[in-house]
């Protein structure tokens, strides 16, 4: 789990995310949202 959770940190911050709390939280309110952000959507 820690992985996972260590790999979303690290694709929100090449995102250009400054506070990744909130980026975590807004990227779980939608499940399309994570898939934008990696490119797979």
């Amino acid at each position: 789990m820690a992985t996972w959770r260590n790999l979303a940190i690290g694709a929100l911050r090449l995102a250009g995310a400054t506070n990744i709390a909130a980026a975590l939280r807004h990227n779980a309110r939608n499940a399309d949202r994570p898939l934008a952000l990696l490119g797979l959507k």
